[in-house]
C-alpha cells in the first residue's frame, strides 16, 4: 500500500513538472530583471535558429506610408516582420536578459515577451501565452535575425495592415486606439499550502468615470473570487497527497482596444494536485455604458449572420477533424474581439488542449456582415 501511495505521489509530480513546464517556459521574464539589457544583434544567435531559412521570400516593408529598407520575409505562408523594426521605426523599446535568453517587447499590457525554448521562441503578450491560441503567433530567428508574425501585430497589438502577394509588399500602420490605458493588478500570496499570482486588468484615463469604475468592478470582483476560491481550497491541502504547494495563477491579454470596444481574454490555471483544467473567459465591453456585449450585439438579429456564422464554424470544425459538435455546445461557445474579426473557442479545457493550443476559430466580419457594414457603429 505505501508502495503504490508513493508511485502515485511519483505520477502526479511527474505530471505536475510537466505540466508547469508550458507556464515557465512562457513566462521567463518574470524574474531574473537583474541580467536585462538593451538588445543587440548578437543576442539573437543565442536563440534556437529556424533551420529552413533558405526557403524564405523577402518582402517590401511600409510603415505608416515610408518604405523601410529592412525587408520582412515570407515562409511557410505567414508573413514575418523583423522585431527591430519595432524599436528603429516605431520606437519600442527591446531588452534582452541574457540569464534567461528573453526579450521584452515594449511595456504595459502590451508587452511583447520572446522566450527562448528547445524548439524555437515562445510568444507571449503581458504573460498571456499566445502559442495557447495558435503557434502562428510564435515568433521566429532565422540566422540571428528575429521576426514576429505580422499576424500577431495585427491582431492583437497595436498594429494593423495588408499584404499584397501580387507585389510582395506589407504596409502597416499603427492603431488609433481607444483613450484609455490598460492597467494590472496583480493579488499574490506564497505560503506552504499557496502560490498564487493573480494578474487582472484595471483602466484608466476613460473619460466616464461611472464606466471606468463599473468596468474595474467586474474584473476585480473575477480575480477576488478567484483569490478566494485559491485560499480555501489550499486550506484543505493535504501534504502526504499533494507535496506540492497548490497553484492559482491567472494573466490576461487585450485582444481589441478599438472603436469604442474594449475584448480581453483571461486565463486561470490552478494546480490542485490533479489534471486541473485551465479556464479561459472573454469578456468584450462598450466604453460607452459599461455594458458586457454578447454576439447579437455585432450580428443582428433577423440578419442572418448569426446564421451564416455557425454554418461556417461548422465547416471548419468539420475539415480541422473536431469531434466537438456544435450544435450541443452551443451553450459553451465564446466569442472575443481582435483586429482580425471575431474568434471563437469552446469553454474549459485541461491542461493537454492548453499544450497543443485551444482551437480558436476567426472569422472576419466582412463574411458575415453586407458590404459596409461597421459592426462597431453602435459603440462610437
Amino acid at each position: 500500500m505505501l508502495i503504490n501511495m508513493e508511485w502515485e505521489r511519483t505520477w502526479e509530480m511527474n505530471k505536475w513538472i510537466k505540466w508547469s513546464s508550458v507556464f515557465m517556459s512562457a513566462s521567463l521574464l518574470i524574474g531574473g530583471a537583474g541580467g536585462a539589457h538593451t538588445a543587440k544583434a548578437s543576442d539573437a544567435a543565442k536563440a534556437p535558429t529556424l533551420k529552413q531559412a533558405a526557403q524564405t521570400v523577402q518582402v517590401q516593408l511600409v510603415f505608416n506610408g515610408n518604405k523601410l529598407k529592412q525587408q520582412g520575409i515570407l515562409i511557410d505562408g505567414r508573413t514575418m516582420v523583423p522585431v527591430t523594426v519595432l524599436r528603429d521605426i516605431a520606437g519600442v523599446p527591446i531588452t534582452y536578459d541574457n540569464s534567461t535568453y528573453t526579450y521584452n517587447v515594449g511595456s504595459g499590457s502590451s508587452q511583447l515577451t520572446l522566450s527562448t525554448a528547445e524548439n524555437g521562441l515562445l510568444t507571449s503578450v503581458n504573460h498571456f501565452y499566445m502559442g495557447s491560441i495558435s503557434t502562428e503567433y510564435n515568433a521566429v530567428n532565422i540566422e540571428g535575425r528575429i521576426y514576429v508574425p505580422f499576424k500577431l501585430l495585427n491582431d492583437v497589438l497595436e498594429y494593423e495592415g495588408a499584404y499584397d502577394p501580387a507585389s510582395r509588399m506589407l504596409k502597416l500602420e499603427t492603431r488609433e486606439i481607444n483613450s484609455l490605458q490598460v492597467m494590472s493588478g496583480t493579488l499574490s500570496q506564497k505560503t506552504e499550502d499557496l502560490e498564487m499570482v493573480i494578474r487582472y486588468p484595471q483602466i484608466t484615463g476613460l473619460a466616464n468615470g461611472q464606466v471606468q469604475q463599473q468596468i474595474n468592478e467586474e474584473f476585480k470582483n473575477k480575480a477576488d473570487a478567484f483569490a478566494a476560491e485559491g485560499t480555501e481550497r489550499s486550506s484543505h491541502r493535504d501534504p502526504e497527497l499533494v507535496p506540492f504547494p497548490y497553484s492559482y495563477n491567472t494573466n490576461y491579454m487585450v485582444a481589441y482596444n478599438q472603436n469604442g470596444v474594449l475584448s480581453l481574454l483571461t486565463d486561470q490555471s490552478t494546480y490542485t494536485g490533479g489534471e486541473d483544467p485551465v479556464h479561459r473567459e472573454a469578456m468584450t465591453f462598450s466604453l460607452k455604458d459599461g455594458r458586457l456585449l454578447s454576439l447579437s450585439d455585432f450580428l443582428p438579429q433577423g440578419s442572418g449572420a448569426e446564421e451564416k456564422l455557425y454554418q461556417i464554424l461548422a465547416e471548419r470544425m468539420l475539415r480541422d477533424g473536431s469531434t466537438f459538435s456544435l450544435e450541443q455546445n452551443l451553450s459553451s461557445l465564446q466569442f472575443y474581439v481582435s483586429g482580425a474579426g471575431l474568434n471563437f473557442y469552446f469553454g474549459d479545457t485541461g491542461p493537454e488542449s492548453f499544450a497543443e493550443g485551444i482551437r480558436t476559430y476567426t472569422v472576419p466580419f466582412q463574411e458575415l456582415l453586407p458590404p459596409g457594414t461597421d459592426p462597431f457603429a453602435a459603440f462610437k
